[in-house]
């Protein structure tokens, strides 16, 4: 039987109106976790989002005045209309649901172990979500190192986004370091004596990241801001105890950790349970990002041919055009890096993907355009040494292409390492075309 004092004290009227806002809001967003998260039964929250599809068209077209469809459509993006919407529609629900509970549960002294098991279940949420990022930072997944394409694009026609992308993705290390934050974050989350430890890391990892999220135009600010917002709740339930300690110097009583259940069976019950859902979170993301690393990550496999090949001169229809930087259609550089496309740079910059199947028997390459599937161009190469000759038809017109081998060790990014010494900062575009 819990016998403290913070057990049988009332809580005051501000704390329970905080408290339930809070369990609706969040409890809204997060449901139906887990079982959305589940292989075999992560169907069953088709229905669930088929009415928050319903509900935030309702929504925008009776009180935002949006007249179109607003689609749940996945697109990569955390900022849509949809999400726009959402969070609106689940703020004007937790407000009115809140003013209905309080009217209706006005004399109850508190809720404490409501709040007990609340706080339980967001824990693991954002534990969740902790070990998802953390994990594929780990294996340097979420930001990969700049490709080929990456490489040669000019710093000013990039987006901010894919800055952030390229900027993160160089350095493998704190790509890992910021992984292992995260990760650590979650970690701390799911132990009783380590929670409000947790709440707070994930608030300041989660700043950081909604931070870079809002400066960078990266679509994930929404999602970011909830999950920094549930940190610092987290924490917030030591909020007197940490007030106390770090900015009154006051000695502070322990915290209560008493477990959920008294009885034996329940506490082997929890444990057990919290122990497989924690186990098969990390476990699964684990195995899920060791096989991506090989499918799309550092260990993916790359082109036979791999290599940056810069184009010296090319004939069309035994034509051969100068390499003037207003032509759209002599080809600048040749990119081979993944086994399914090239990219060709053209003299004015603009880049041309081809989907390609390569024939090392006849040495050729088959070249097809997007998704069309009719018109096939069949362009022979050869190799001197490491230079490369191609020649065939593409796009009804005869080409013979000499392309000299480009070694990318040649770009200051990839070549000059780490020092602990540097008598003067390197700080210098260096580029050898």
């Amino acid at each position: 039987m819990e016998t403290t004092l913070e057990a049988v004290r009332p809580w005051s009227w501000t704390r329970k109106l905080v408290f339930r806002f809070f369990f609706v809001f969040f409890g809204l967003f997060v449901f139906p976790f887990p079982l959305n998260v589940i292989p075999g039964i992560s169907a069953i929250s088709q229905p669930y989002s088929k009415f928050w599809t319903w509900l935030i068209n309702l929504t925008g077209k009776n009180i935002l005045g949006i007249q179109e469809e607003i689609t749940s459509t996945v697109t990569g993006s955390g900022d849509k209309l949809y999400n726009w919407v959402q969070y609106f529609t689940i703020l004007l629900l937790a407000i009115l649901v809140t003013i209905i509970w309080s009217i209706l549960d006005r004399n109850r002294a508190h809720y404490k172990k409501l709040a007990k098991w609340f706080l339980l279940f967001l824990t693991y949420y954002l534990a969740y979500f902790m070990f998802v990022y953390g994990i594929i930072k780990l294996f340097y997944l979420q930001f990969g190192p700049p490709n080929l394409e990456r490489l040669f694009q000019t710093l000013g026609q990039i987006s901010p986004m894919r800055l952030l992308w390229t900027f993160m993705g160089f350095s493998e290390s704190y790509t890992m370091f910021s992984g292992a934050c995260e990760t650590l974050a979650g970690l701390l989350l799911v132990f009783r004596r380590t929670r409000t430890l947790g709440g707070l890391v994930a608030f300041g990892v989660m700043l950081n990241v909604f931070m870079l999220n809002m400066s960078y135009d990266v679509p994930v600010k929404l999602f970011s801001l909830q999950l920094m917002i549930m940190g610092i709740y987290i924490a917030s339930q030591d909020f007197s105890r940490l007030f106390n300690f770090f900015f009154l110097n006051k000695a502070v009583p322990p915290a209560d950790h008493s477990p959920m259940f008294s009885s034996k069976t329940g506490k082997y019950i929890t444990l057990t349970v919290q122990i497989l859902l924690v186990g098969y979170f990390i476990l699964n993301l684990a195995i899920s990002s060791s096989g991506n690393r090989k499918r799309y990550g550092p260990e993916r496999q790359k082109s036979e041919h791999y290599g940056v090949y810069n184009v010296e001169t090319f004939v069309i229809n035994n034509d051969t055009l100068p390499p003037l930087t207003t032509d759209s259609i002599r080809w600048k550089r040749l990119l081979i890096d993944y086994p399914r496309f090239i990219s060709v740079i053209q003299m004015d910059e603009k880049l041309q993907r081809y989907n390609s199947q390569l024939d090392t028997t006849k040495q050729q390459y088959t070249l097809t355009i997007g998704r069309d599937t009719i018109n096939k161009y069949v362009m022979d190469y050869e190799f001197i040494g490491k230079d490369m000759k191609m020649s065939g038809v593409l796009k009804g017109d005869t080409v013979q292409i000499d392309m000299k081998y480009y070694d990318i060790e040649n770009f200051g990014l990839l070549n000059r390492g780490f020092h602990w010494i540097n008598e003067v900062p390197y700080n210098r575009y260096n580029y050898n075309n």
